[in-house]
């Protein structure tokens, strides 16, 4: 009798499957979500699905015959995810249509990789404390503002001890007399270290601390991850600059600590808080939003639009540190070759640092007026595979690293074995772009790899730490030939980075805290890229903060630029292979600012976000 109910009971979900499906081929294929729906209802707009999984799967059951958009209505809330939401090739739209996954009219849908944090209990010191079950966290935001992890500046003084050339020996920092009480403090093996250097940002993490007769304390560094920050050239990790994540420098409003071993999470309340109505949310996913396809059989036409990203992580840090390289890249063990008697890196092999955004073999996807903020990673990356793909009239703020990568810089990016691989084709369009790099301060505004076709247009970008749009990568080392760096390999065929176009862009108020960047930066060879009608100003103190041209680049045009009150507005440091007569300047306004004669109107009227989309989205 059981085996009857159960197979009676299928029959009547297949039936109800297949009216749904007849239905909706009649209304005009919508489905409804709700954070207060039901994933047993119909995904009506009076009977809501509660999930997007449930959605995703009703699509699957439509699309392979679609005769116009299929539309997935997302009612306004929070969508508490307990797990990235995916997208497939299964999952595309079909027939030259979409499936798009909208906002309902006047309502902010929220994507959201975060859990709230309740039960909080008052202690001493101004500390508030509440129980959370999870292995880490790094971020946290409490009634919709950042949290700053409890930090102190490290004191002067500062020494180095070890061999910084063997990858395994003891090495790390003494600090001056009187610090020897540090040695009591809670949970080393959390405790970093954070060092700023040029154009770089490193974290690092220690590994212990002892106390020596004198009274000093003693930093013994986690390896290999300390001597991976101390050996790029040219930005060593020196003398550290901060003390994060310690509990006894938990002394500010506004500052957080989480006890790893005893999973609880301290809180000193800014002024006003109340912290029995506070909303406190702790990150848990890395991930918000993966769309992956393969090659030959990419996800394609699936749009966002109107939705909210937000409160998303990402750990790596917390476990190995962050040994910075560039553009919040990282160099890894995995990576490293002899010379002159020591290691260096492997200068095109870097680690990217992932965003909480992902598309992967994807193709013809876009997002149309998102936001993307209270992000522990990158914003969106747009990687291998992916082309012709749009992001388009969105913002991004509030973003621990990057908001939009586009490419990466491994070998399998500047020599693809196949060239479906080449991520080319994408627009970045219409964005504005502010206060990211808030924890990674080598972040970029839009960074582009080993990229063709890449357009970066209207968008404004504005109060970063270091640059606002950066395209290209390698130093001229993977360019056919090869360039002035001894590496373990040379190429006889160039990369596909070409053909980019950076137009009409406002960048302003970015080189804010590391230098040798620029509004617009490059590297490398970029035959028939185009940098115009871009409006770049006020950037520094770090410099040169305007068009730079760094180690490479070549067969790049520079036209139609107003640059003004930065340190040098057109910069060229092609030092160890001088490509600088292959590049092609000219018709540009450097240093002519507003109400001086000459100043060219029309370029700034024209750079940043166009018209439909300048009030929408900036202040």
């Amino acid at each position: 009798m059981r085996t009857v109910l159960k197979r009676s009971a299928a029959c009547a979900a297949i039936l109800t499957t297949f009216s749904l499906v007849t239905t909706l081929h009649a209304s005009g294929a919508e489905f409804y979500v709700s954070p207060d729906g039901r994933d047993d209802g119909r995904g009506t707009e009076k009977a809501p699905f509660r999930s997007l999984e449930r959605a995703r799967d009703a699509v699957r059951a439509l699309n392979g015959g679609m005769s116009e958009d299929i539309v997935v209505w997302l009612r306004d809330g929070v969508y508490r995810l307990e797990q990235p939401f995916r997208l497939a090739s299964e999952d595309s739209g079909m027939n030259g249509h979409q499936v798009v996954y909208k906002a309902y009219a006047g309502e902010k849908p929220v994507l959201s990789g975060g859990i709230r944090v309740t039960s909080w209990r008052q202690g001493e010191r101004g500390l508030w404390t509440a129980a959370v079950d999870l292995a880490d966290c790094r971020q946290l935001f409490v009634d919709g503002r950042r949290a700053v992890r409890a930090r102190g500046d490290c004191p002067e003084g500062v020494e180095r001890f070890g061999a910084m050339e063997f990858i395994d020996a003891d090495a790390g920092h003494v600090f001056p007399q009187g610090t020897g009480d540090m040695a009591r403090w809670r949970n080393h093996g959390d405790i970093e270290l954070g060092y700023y250097n040029s154009w770089s940002h490193m974290i690092c993490k220690v590994e212990s601390i002892t106390a020596d007769e004198q009274g000093r304390a003693v930093y013994h560094m986690q390896r290999p991850w300390f001597f991976l920050a101390s050996m790029k050239e040219g930005v060593q990790a020196q003398s550290p600059a901060y003390i994060e994540n310690a509990f006894e420098l938990l002394d500010e409003p506004g500052e957080w600590y989480f006890d790893r071993p005893a999973k609880t999470l301290y809180y000193m309340p800014r002024e006003g808080q109340d912290m029995a109505g506070a909303e406190v949310i702790v990150p848990r996913l890395e991930t918000l939003l993966r769309i992956e396809g393969a090659v030959g059989n990419p996800a394609h036409d699936i749009r966002f639009e109107g939705v909210a990203f937000a409160e998303a992580t990402w750990l790596r840090p917390n476990r190995s540190g962050h040994a910075d390289v560039q553009a919040n890249f990282i160099c890894d063990d995995t990576n490293l070759f002899p010379r002159g008697g020591t290691l260096v890196n492997v200068q095109n092999e870097h680690r990217k640092s992932p965003a909480n955004v992902v598309l992967h073999g994807a193709v013809g996807c876009s997002f149309e007026r998102c936001s993307f903020a209270r992000l522990g990673g990158a914003g969106i990356d747009i990687e291998r595979g992916s082309q012709e793909n749009v992001v388009n009239g969105c913002e991004f703020h509030d973003i621990s690293g990057s908001a939009v990568q586009v490419g990466d810089v491994t070998r399998d990016d500047h020599h693809p074995d196949d060239p479906r691989l080449v991520v080319k084709d994408n627009r970045i369009t219409n964005n504005f772009i502010h206060d990211i790099g808030v924890e990674f301060q080598d972040s970029i505004g839009v960074f582009a790899g080993y990229t063709e076709g890449t357009v970066i247009a209207h968008n404004e970008i504005r109060d970063l730490p270091y640059s606002g749009i950066s395209v290209g990568w390698g130093w001229g080392e993977p360019d056919a030939g090869g360039g002035g760096y001894p590496t373990p390999y040379k190429y006889e065929k160039g990369t596909p980075c070409a053909n980019n176009r950076i137009e009409n862009n406002h960048i302003h108020h970015v080189m804010q805290a590391r230098n040798d960047g620029g509004g617009v930066y490059t590297l490398s060879n970029q035959p028939g890229t185009v940098i115009r009608g871009n409006h770049i100003h006020d950037n520094g103190p770090g410099g040169p903060g305007g068009i730079y041209l760094d180690e490479g680049s070549g067969f790049i045009e520079i036209t139609g630029n107003a640059v003004y009150r930065v340190a040098t507005p057109m910069n060229y440091n092609n030092r160890v292979q001088n490509r600088t007569e292959t590049c092609n300047e000219h018709d540009n306004f450097f240093g002519i600012e507003p109400g001086a004669e000459g100043f060219p109107v029309e370029v700034a009227d024209g750079a940043g976000p166009e018209t439909a989309y300048r009030e929408a989205i900036t202040p």
